[in-house]
């Protein structure tokens, strides 16, 4: 399922879940694949992103029938300022770019740290050791973070991926020394084995203070005893999203009082923001399959194979998926599009004109779950 639908996985990677050196290496290898990383701008990054309408476009998009006037993806004469930071031999210089078109693959963990707030005294600045957060842990690099943990005490605060990878390389490192907070997820074969053995400790808790040698658990007096806290909290990804535009109103477009949860149409644009779309904010169980699916939807739209409905049905289709997602997400997350991404794809196959039905037999239709291969072509 974590592949792209024309790249198969190498027949050396037998893993049923690859770790991560063998998931950047698959990328890697698919961007030499493809010729595609003599198109990506290193050590930049994208400060702020600016709409500049033309003279005849109205001041607000409020009161549009069509996405950017006219249902197609360059309805408008408008121009998209975005401004770029990079950094070279020491130096930072700014430049700004105008395009017709902007997409923003800017990714949801990464940026924006999340951190819990703490009632006075009882936060990071209590505690006398460490205090760092997953993104910090990870930017170390291998060798950096063996150091870091090396013969420490480590609590992990989390119950997601992040965390219960740092506590599996915390726990190689140190043997008995790592203890974590994750609850249920997809994890290494011995993971387990490690918690049987006493190497990783897990705590469930609802809340947690710092204290000057370690933390405390739900209020209780009884110490977990600390020398390093890495907090895999997560990231403020949909703040991030909403703070790249200049423009208030298209901020508040993304983040929508009073759920603050950011809402698009096919997972990918904002009926109120012409010529933009946004991939990689959805969240499923497989990622690159979702995220592929959302980029040939949109060359699509790009090239002028299909036109959008009017903004009414967009919304209304946008409600409407928010609804489905929100029932079928109890119990593991919101927003997260895991039960109905074959759904979701059948969504955009019929936009793009392609057949919905994707095995080539009855049979499999049937019987055979999808999967990215069966969306290799229309």
């Amino acid at each position: 399922m974590y592949q792209f639908s024309d790249f198969p996985w190498p027949s050396s990677v037998v893993e049923e879940f690859p770790d991560h050196c063998q998931i950047l290496e698959y990328m890697e290898e698919y961007a030499r694949q493809f010729d595609l990383v003599r198109h990506i701008m290193f050590r930049s990054k994208v400060v702020s992103v600016w709409y500049e309408r033309d003279a005849d476009e109205d001041e607000e998009t409020e009161g549009w029938d069509f996405w950017g006037g006219s249902r197609e993806a360059f309805g408008w004469k408008g121009k998209w300022e975005v401004q770029v930071e990079t950094s070279s031999d020491g130096h930072t210089s700014m430049e700004t770019y105008v395009v017709d078109f902007v997409i923003l693959c800017i990714g949801r963990f990464s940026g924006n740290p999340n951190f819990p707030e703490f009632p006075p005294g009882k936060g990071p600045e209590t505690f006398h050791g460490k205090v760092i957060h997953s993104e910090d842990y990870a930017t170390m690099g291998h060798e950096r973070a063996k150091e870091f943990v090396r013969g420490k005490s480590v609590v992990v605060v989390g119950f997601r991926k992040s965390a219960l990878y740092i506590a599996m390389e915390c726990s190689n490192i140190n043997a008995s020394r790592s203890r974590s907070a994750p609850a249920c997820s997809t994890v290494q074969a011995s993971f387990y084995n490690r918690v049987e053995e006493g190497s990783i400790v897990l705590k469930k808790a609802l809340k947690f203070e710092f204290r000057r040698d370690g933390i405390s658990i739900d209020g209780k007096l009884t110490e977990v005893k600390a020398d390093v806290v890495i907090m895999a909290t997560g990231f403020k990804g949909d703040q991030k999203l909403s703070d790249i535009f200049e423009s208030q109103s298209f901020r508040n477009c993304i983040l929508r009082p009073p759920s603050a949860v950011v809402s698009l149409y096919r997972e990918c644009i904002h009926p109120q923001i012409p010529q933009f779309a946004v991939i990689g904010f959805s969240k499923n169980l497989s990622n690159l399959y979702t995220f592929e699916m959302h980029c040939r939807w949109l060359v699509e739209l790009l090239a002028g194979k299909f036109r959008l409905t009017p903004i009414c049905e967009m919304e209304k289709d946008m409600e409407e998926w928010e609804n489905y997602l929100e029932s079928s997400g109890k119990g593991y997350r919101k927003f997260c599009q895991g039960a109905l991404h074959i759904w979701n794809n059948d969504q955009m196959c019929k936009d793009m004109g392609w057949n919905q039905r994707r095995k080539t037999e009855f049979f499999l239709e049937w019987f055979e779950p999808y999967g990215p291969s069966d969306y290799a072509s229309p």
